[in-house]
């Protein structure tokens, strides 16, 4: 297995790292491991332009070179520390230049994957979890495992029990080919376990948009949801949004004076 973790983390050799190079030591052999510590790398802000959607970035960074190694991975294990209840800002800076996921498709559709969130104190990870996994998802690949491993000095995670029980648990599931079942009561379209209530009943799951309702029947919950009309999620629904961004730049380049007009009578303003 050509393996590729990637780690969110600033910290070498620290807890991100470790739980991803402890789960490539459980997995059956032979296993080739390469990390890509991503704070390292140079990846730009998204200039907003759009050219990579009939062309290249314009960016001269490293964004290319993580995402051939994406692209040549068999399987991915990312793993990112909490920052505040988030997953640190190196994650959500790559996936900002996500607009190029679409190109590669079929390399990406259904890719095993494992999501790893590291934090210090117990529920302290907030949305961490859901970011990692929202690169995967949105990626096209397929989430095999996911867990928050709770470690605040580097090296804890491996002199805890409950970590390590958790790395053993992830290299099981990355190498199952047995789909196992979400957690419950987790959104029936995507599997995720992260919703908006939204009134009433009602939900909103935050990890594919799907919407639906929650209620209780014989003491459990039961959710019950639909996949959204448009989303960034799977192989045929990665290809339509591809085209649809496309025509909205063609759309954009066909009303471009009407919308400056418009703009314009905002113009300047007093700026920090």
């Amino acid at each position: 297995m050509e393996l590729l973790g990637i780690v969110a983390s600033p910290r070498k050799m620290g807890n991100c790292e470790l739980i991803v190079k402890a789960v490539a030591s459980m997995l059956p052999p032979p296993v080739r491991l390469r990390i890509v510590r991503l704070v390292e790398k140079d990846i730009r802000p998204c200039k907003a332009c759009y050219r990579c959607l009939s062309g290249d970035c314009p960016q001269k960074d490293d964004f290319g070179t993580v995402m051939a190694a994406i692209v040549s991975a068999d399987a991915l294990i990312v793993a990112a520390p909490a920052y505040l209840r988030g997953p640190n800002s190196s994650l959500q800076r790559f996936l900002d230049r996500g607009l190029h996921f679409w190109k590669h498709v079929a390399a990406l559709d259904g890719k095993p994957a494992l999501a790893i969130a590291v934090a210090g104190v117990r529920d302290g990870e907030g949305y961490t979890l859901l970011g990692v996994e929202n690169l995967l998802m949105g990626m096209g690949m397929a989430v095999k495992g996911r867990a928050v491993i709770r470690a605040a000095l580097p090296g804890e995670a491996l002199l805890s029990e409950e970590a390590m029980a958790s790395a053993a648990a992830l290299a099981e599931a990355l190498v199952d080919p047995v789909p196992r079942p979400a957690a419950s009561p987790s959104c029936t379209a995507c599997g995720g376990t992260y919703f908006e209530f939204r009134g009433g009943n009602r939900v909103y799951c935050l990890l594919c948009g799907a919407g639906g309702s929650v209620d209780a029947e014989d003491g459990k919950v039961r959710l019950r949801t639909v996949p959204p009309a448009q989303s960034w999620r799977g192989d045929a629904s990665m290809q339509a949004h591809g085209e649809w961004l496309r025509e909205m730049r063609e759309r954009y380049l066909r009303e471009r004076s009407r919308l400056k007009e418009a703009a314009l009578r905002y113009a300047g303003g007093e700026f920090i």
